[in-house]
């Protein structure tokens, strides 16, 4: 059987090797690709029109070309549209997850949840289908202070939750209007709302809850 064409992108190399050694090992994945950054994922895929899948994280530093999140993805699946996309992250806000289905990716994974699951959404993807992990459910957290965390995270819209994606990396509304192709009225009205939805009175309590939720890691 002809070997699925797969390339990785992920800037942790921990998570390209353990990926590349899990679908080196079913023999039926060839990883043509391990790269760091959006700018070389983009890259690989205008010179290889023979890749078939893309495994790709969702926060990805550093690129002011492609950028990454629903600007990266949306990208790659408007100018590669053969190419079928999943996404491997450690973000779990539902919006943002329909998002992600709703411009055509084929399958969210959560990096925390077993691997495993990588190789049935590979198996859904290769007979057509759309594949949705059982570990992205609404009752996945148990503990109040979870829940509650995690219920603020889903009251955002994608676009806030973006705002604040680049704002807890240290970003000026500037740089955030620059990155996302905004104005900067629009990000701080984003940002605004966000702190409203959160019931967060302050940046400083804005950037201790995004860290602590770990979604923005």
């Amino acid at each position: 059987m002809k070997k699925i064409r797969v390339a990785l992108a992920d800037d942790h190399p921990l998570v390209l090797a353990a990926v590349s050694d899990l679908l080196h090992k079913t023999g039926k994945y060839e990883v043509v690709a391990a790269v760091t950054t959006p700018s070389a994922l983009v890259q690989q895929l205008a010179d290889d029109p023979r890749i078939d899948v893309v495994i790709t994280d969702y926060f990805m530093e550093g690129d002011e070309t492609f950028g990454d999140g629903i600007r990266l993805v949306t990208y790659l699946i408007r100018h590669f549209p053969r190419v079928q996309v999943l996404v491997l992250t450690m973000m779990s806000n539902p919006m943002i997850v329909a998002a992600l289905y709703d411009i055509g990716v084929r399958s969210v994974l959560l990096k925390r949840h077993d691997m495993s699951e990588l190789l049935s959404a590979l198996e859904n993807v290769r007979l057509g289908r759309i594949h949705h992990p059982p570990s992205l459910v609404p009752n996945e957290f148990h503990s109040s202070p979870l829940r509650s965390m995690a219920d603020g995270l889903s009251s955002l819209t994608p676009k806030e939750y973006e705002v604040l994606r680049h704002f807890v990396r240290g970003e000026s509304m500037m740089q955030i209007a620059a990155n996302l192709k905004r104005s900067v009225k629009t990000v701080s009205a984003q940002k605004i709302s966000a702190i409203r939805k959160l019931n967060l009175d302050s940046d400083q309590a804005l950037v201790a809850f995004c860290l602590e939720s770990g979604e923005f890691q």
